[in-house]
């Protein structure tokens, strides 16, 4: 089922699909990270990175991420292998990346200097900004923390900043995606879109998470959870959503329970870089 959303996204917006993990998300590590993030975020992609580090069968995975994000980190004075988690979000008027780590923030601190980065606050958070005449960078606010870092753009690094320092509330307090997260087994990877962009592509989508987890060497289990606005949109949007992951994913398998498709499948760890696409 969820590959089906899966495979909607990327054919809306070069969307990933992959997570990996088990368990109650509202216990884990999907959920915290979902609890950062400002509510009115409509896309957010989460990877432990972590986890992927210190798999060696995992290391094409973990070299897949690293290709798609070294270099924006490192423009910022950030390793990538000093992340363990890892958050992209968009929305309207916003766009940030959260990370969890250890850092070494005197070399971030450096960095964003060298590049014309100048030091403020906000909330009270160290807040460094793109000084004007400064040049062009997607992030021009970066938030430092103990142990968290926030990229972005100014609505959506104060956003999250709000969030974590003021309790603003959070993406996970929506209904809609508190209800898949709940239902998504935890994932390496997980792709959590309200229905601003899903609606687009299967009629009645509110909301949709996928998760990829491990399953060996060589495969990787696919989970998904979609929520739609009716049983009848959900029983629709069944059989559309089914062939098209037939097409990217292999036994893929999607069962209906209410307003709920849930599913099933699995993808070869070969090709597993497209993902990554987009963060």
């Amino acid at each position: 089922m969820f590959k089906k959303v899966l495979w909607m996204s990327a054919l809306m917006v070069l969307l990933a699909a992959s997570l990996i993990g088990s368990g109650c998300a509202s216990d884990n590590a999907l959920a915290a990270m979902v609890s950062m993030v400002p509510a009115d975020t409509l896309s957010l992609k989460w990877v432990q990175a972590d986890s992927l580090r210190n798999d060696s069968q995992l290391s094409l995975v973990y070299g897949n991420w690293k290709a798609s994000v070294d270099a924006r980190l490192a423009a910022h004075g950030i390793n990538s292998d000093d992340v363990d988690d890892f958050a992209f979000g968009t929305g309207i008027g916003l766009r940030f990346t959260v990370l969890k780590g250890s850092f070494d923030l005197d070399q971030v601190r450096a960095k964003l200097r060298q590049r014309g980065f100048e030091d403020g606050e906000f909330k009270g958070q160290e807040m460094w900004e793109l000084a004007a005449g400064s040049g062009y960078d997607a992030d021009p606010r970066v938030v430092l923390m103990s142990g968290v870092i926030i990229l972005g753009d100014e609505g959506g690094a104060e956003s999250c900043v709000k969030v974590i320092k003021e309790g603003d509330e959070s993406l996970f307090k929506k209904a809609d995606i508190k209800e898949v997260v709940d239902r998504i087994p935890t994932g390496l990877y997980v792709d959590l879109e309200k229905n601003a962009l899903a609606g687009f592509v299967v009629k009645g989508l509110e909301s949709y998470a996928l998760s990829v987890r491990k399953q060996d060497s060589d495969t990787l289990d696919v989970s998904g959870v979609a929520k739609f606005e009716s049983e009848g949109d959900a029983n629709d949007g069944d059989n559309l959503i089914e062939g098209l992951l037939d097409t990217t994913f292999e036994d893929v398998d999607v069962k209906q329970n209410g307003r709920f498709l849930t599913a099933t499948a699995e993808l070869d760890v070969d090709h597993s870089a497209f993902i990554f696409n987009g963060i």
